[in-house]
């Protein structure tokens, strides 16, 4: 099978989602080719430089890439490379992947990476799609009470091979070393903002502690956290960290590296207990008010902090138990797995209709 992966590339999550599974799905004996869109504009607007492409090129080493300028570019460069499938990432190359599908009468998956209203905002999309990809139960949601039944939620899965616990042994006595991630804006920023208080109220009690913020808070006060932005690849940062506040793919990363995870964002869920999984469970680490997460409160934070400043054997036991959370509910293979399931059945939903409704003959 040689899927086609139209994305953007951006320092994101939605470019991390899409490299790590290309990698994987290359592991897994597929043969993807990945197609970003990218022209002067994009570069402005996802703020990319020369040397972000050449790390992030870098980073899919082995893995057929190209770029597009154009619809018609693209169409050239896929003429004779076999596509079975196209798989959109982004909204903005929907429209790139609605004329491969047309061309070349292949089946088109859509994933859906943010809540919009998208039955309003991309109906024709969502309805020239045989499946579509939602990457957590609120996206799903927002998709409309229509697509309900056509979505397959397939949540971020993570490299527990890339993202592994330090072999450093930290001292009891070391400054507790704490770290926000993620990539934020308006209220979901405001965990950064919170933190950063807790940390500053801490600290004038006399206790060290080391706090950094890895990614964008956008409108957030980060205090005086050390603020490093996007990093390419935030494992280093990760495994120098004990605590990790953070949610979604961040979170995930943090835990799998060892980093006992407390989930923040538009509000306050607290540390992640293995109870929150199993059975079959959709947990959603959003950190949203409407997920279940408390309203924000500096002196809970301070109070989690407090007890695993206190309580290093239990920091330990801690780290142990998000690590094995992640072994156990975030590992990529699943996600993969589950892709894969969503292409099949695409393929097959495509072959029923036979002579596809632009009038082209042929089958995949």
């Amino acid at each position: 099978m040689r899927v086609l992966l139209l994305s953007i590339i951006a320092k994101c999550g939605v470019f991390t989602h899409v490299r790590e599974l290309a990698v994987q799905m290359q592991k897994h004996g597929m043969n993807p080719v990945l197609g970003f869109f990218h022209n002067a504009e994009t570069a402005r607007t996802f703020t990319t430089t020369e040397q972000d492409l050449q790390v992030m090129e870098e980073s899919l080493a082995g893995v057929c890439i190209f770029f597009y300028t154009s619809e018609e570019e693209l169409l050239q460069t896929i003429e004779n490379m076999n596509i079975t499938l196209v798989h959109a990432h982004s909204r903005l190359v929907f429209s790139s992947a609605i004329k491969v599908t047309k061309h070349l009468n292949v089946p088109f998956v859509v994933t859906l990476h943010g809540i919009l209203n998208w039955s309003k905002l991309y109906r024709a999309e969502m309805e020239m799609a045989e499946c579509i990809i939602a990457i957590g139960p609120e996206v799903a949601k927002s998709a409309g009470k229509e697509y309900q039944k056509r979505i397959s939620i397939i949540l971020n899965g993570i490299d527990i091979e890339r993202y592994q616990p330090s072999k450093e042994i930290k001292a009891d006595n070391d400054p507790l070393r704490i770290i926000w991630m993620g990539r934020t804006s308006g209220s979901a920023a405001k965990g950064a903002e919170y933190l950063a208080r807790a940390v500053r109220s801490i600290q004038k009690m006399g206790i060290p502690i080391e706090a950094k913020a890895i990614g964008f808070a956008h409108g957030a006060d980060t205090g005086n956290m050390e603020v490093y932005g996007w990093v390419h690849d935030p494992r280093p940062y990760l495994q120098w960290s004990q605590l990790v506040f953070a949610r979604g793919r961040a979170l995930r990363e943090a835990m799998a590296c060892g980093n006992v995870g407390l989930l923040i964002g538009q509000g306050y869920g607290g540390l992640v207990l293995p109870a929150w999984f199993g059975n079959k469970k959709q947990t959603s680490l959003s950190g949203s008010l409407k997920h279940g997460a408390a309203a924000m409160d500096v002196s809970l934070i301070v109070k989690d902090i407090l007890y695993f400043h206190e309580h290093r054997n239990y920091l330990d036991e801690a780290s142990i138990t998000a690590r094995r959370i992640a072994e156990e509910n975030f590992n990529i293979n699943t996600m993969v797995e589950q892709t894969c399931y969503v292409y099949q059945t695409a393929i097959t939903l495509r072959k029923q209709k036979g002579t596809n409704e632009w009038g082209n003959a042929g089958t995949v």
